[in-house]
């Protein structure tokens, strides 16, 4: 059986927080460490101050998807909702150059087209879901979801997903899969080796 899972844009993503949270924990605990054995220094208030960034990035992050989630809520919430059907999957590779030292990083999105009925007058529009980070498509079992449309009129939500039942059934959309390219640290093996590797760095540095 698939595990049930709620699989967000990437607006609406936290991310996985645990990495840095526990990169925070163990600098904060090694200059913890030195304040008590060596007594505190005005040089370690650069490296205090370095520790409040990533926390910062996390505030960030967080208020940024409930942001987003917020703004779906609402256009649920008002319950302006049509039938609509998945046409097809697009993929495309944009850059980003909000990094460190501006370094360009390259992102895949996929979006869903979209077929949605007017449940009033039955006419048709097509609209394009927002990127998603995950193939979706990949974990669907039929085409059917249901679109909400903010009060605005231009911003839709795509909710009531139909889920597959088991891994082995049939990919919703026929072309042969290929070969999915990932970061390394996006998945739970990676961000495993990251904490080792921060763990045995921070014990070499404060001890």
């Amino acid at each position: 059986m698939v595990k049930r899972r709620i699989i967000r844009p990437a607006e609406e993503e936290i991310g996985n927080l645990l990495p840095i949270i526990l990169f925070v924990v163990l600098w904060y605990s090694g200059l913890g460490s030195i304040i008590i054995n060596q007594g505190f220094q005005a040089s370690l208030l650069i490296f205090l101050a370095a520790g409040l960034l990533p926390l910062i990035q996390i505030s960030t992050n967080i208020r940024r998807a409930l942001f987003y989630r917020r703004q779906r809520s609402a256009a649920v919430a008002l319950g302006h909702a049509a039938e609509g059907r998945i046409m097809s999957v697009t993929r495309e590779t944009v850059s980003d150059t909000s990094g460190r030292h501006n370094s360009v990083r390259y992102r895949r999105y996929y979006y869903l087209t979209v077929e949605m009925i007017d449940p009033y007058t039955g006419a048709s529009t097509t609209i394009r879901s927002q990127g998603y980070r995950l193939p979706i498509h990949r974990y669907l079992r039929s085409d059917q979801v249901r679109v909400y449309t903010d009060r605005s009129g231009w911003k839709h939500y795509l909710e009531d997903f139909q889920w597959k039942e088991h891994r082995s059934d049939p990919d919703l959309f026929g072309p042969p899969r290929e070969f999915e390219e990932v970061q390394f640290g996006s998945g739970p093996i990676g961000q495993i080796i990251i904490v080792i590797i921060l763990i045995f760095m921070l014990i070499s540095i404060f001890f």
